[in-house]
């Protein structure tokens, strides 16, 4: 996808508050976790991608807060966006209990302080702009302001009022009255899917913060358009499935998934923006950090697209040698079946999604299941950072064209450990139809 959107501005009129936020009830996870072997792998990664990212903190605070007023064409990508990632990644360490002085480097107190400086950081430099990148900004404001809520009473006045801001400004960007959700439909080499689901992000976590706002149901039900739309088949545009209150089939003018599962981006087979379900997949997160029901639509065509990776079997030729599934047997790293232009060492993005297949119970039907490829990568994420005193993933010469790689791996290894943590507290919340009234 190239970026090239231009900005929806926010025609609606902002209503929320300080006030308007639900704190997230902590109280709720202080039982016991059920052991679980794979929670506990997932933290070597996780604090290994901490060391490194705590470390990195300071100077991606700096470069924000002294130079956004002059940020110009991809320096928001480059510079915003990881300090939005590290933020929330780093506030799920701290909030889990999985932070460890001794592995991250530094004193929990320190932890927190940097973790805070990066979200004010962000907060200021946003300026009702979208951080001059509206393209993304909805999920990089999800991502911050997720960070925020779950370190709600250690922030200033002036940092909880900035994102409740945000998070209003972004959400209502989709309400303006010319906004349409895009699709592929077949045409041009560049998917809607992923820009879609990463949209309906902000949706979630405005839902889930301000639940009560008078802009929710609003936000809701975009939200959940935004996200059937992004793994729509063609074939959906006749479904008779109900998915949050009304037939697939209603909430569609389009798709973005080729019938055999295949998803475009830029011009190639591109399994990377597949596990953009991911962000659909997220509101597992925060609604159940809020005690909310989540959206079904959060699941639509989801496992379709795991398995598609995970089972289907492409032939060489037409395709790349040496052809067969893109989750290779015994291997972490993904076959790319047309290749890639970014890295083939990619390995934290699919292994948040085989977290959700592990948690959800996809695949067991598979010779290799779920929990199979989720200590297979964790294993290799740790094997890649061991060969770095400073605990990163990639080293000189990889995934070079993409600036903030360590921080957006970071996000990732955070999303799969909440979700394992999520699920070994039991706390996962039920799907079910958001937009029904809520009970008073």
């Amino acid at each position: 996808m190239k970026c090239a959107a231009i900005l929806v501005l926010a025609t609606v009129q902002a209503l929320a508050g300080e006030a308007d936020v639900v704190p997230i009830n902590w109280k709720r996870f202080e039982h016991r976790a059920a052991p679980n072997d794979n929670l506990q792998l997932a933290a070597r990664p996780l604090l290994n991608a901490a060391r490194y990212n705590l470390a990195w903190a300071p100077a991606g605070a700096a470069k924000v807060e002294t130079g956004w007023r002059d940020f110009k064409k991809v320096d928001p990508h480059n510079f915003t966006r990881p300090v939005c990632s590290v933020a929330v990644a780093s506030a799920i360490v701290l909030k889990t209990g999985v932070f460890d002085e001794k592995a991250v480097g530094v004193p929990l107190d320190e932890a927190l302080a940097r973790t805070l400086r990066l979200i004010k950081a962000a907060a200021r430099a946003h300026n009702r702009e979208s951080w001059k990148y509206p393209w993304q900004s909805p999920f990089w404001a999800a991502d911050l302001a997720q960070a925020g809520w779950m370190l709600w009473d250690q922030l200033d006045k002036e940092t909880r009022r900035l994102l409740v801001e945000i998070v209003e400004f972004e959400a209502n960007r989709f309400l303006a009255p010319d906004y349409r959700v895009p699709y592929w439909n077949g045409k041009g080499g560049d998917t809607k899917a992923e820009e879609n689901a990463w949209n309906a992000t902000v949706h979630q976590i405005a839902c889930a913060m301000m639940p009560k706002h008078p802009h929710a149901p609003r936000w809701k039900r975009i939200g959940s358009e935004l996200m059937i739309s992004a793994f729509a088949l063609e074939q959906d545009l006749k479904s008779e499935a109900v998915v949050d209150g009304k037939p697939v089939k209603d909430w569609l003018r389009g798709y973005n998934v080729r019938a055999d599962g295949a998803l475009i981006n830029h011009s190639l087979f591109h399994p990377d923006y597949m596990t953009c379900v991911n962000f659909n997949l997220h509101a597992h997160i925060v609604q159940s950090l809020a005690g909310q029901t989540v959206p079904e639509a959060a699941d639509f065509r989801a496992e379709f697209i795991w398995r598609t990776l995970a089972a289907k079997k492409w032939p060489s030729p037409p395709h790349h040698p040496p052809g067969g599934a893109i989750y290779a047997p015994g291997q972490a790293e993904v076959y790319y079946p047309q290749g890639t232009d970014w890295f083939k060492g990619r390995l934290a993005i699919f292994y948040n999604l085989d977290t959700w297949a592990y948690v959800f119970g996809w695949g067991k039907d598979l010779a290799e299941p779920p929990e199979k490829w989720i200590r297979l990568r964790a294993t290799a994420i740790v094997k890649y950072q061991e060969r770095h005193q400073d605990c990163r993933i990639y080293g000189d010469g990889e995934f070079t064209n993409f600036m903030p790689r360590e921080q957006s791996d970071f996000g990732s290894l955070a999303n799969a450990y909440l979700t394992l943590w999520l699920h070994a507290h039991r706390a996962l919340s039920p799907t079910g139809n958001w937009l029904a009234p809520l009970r008073q």
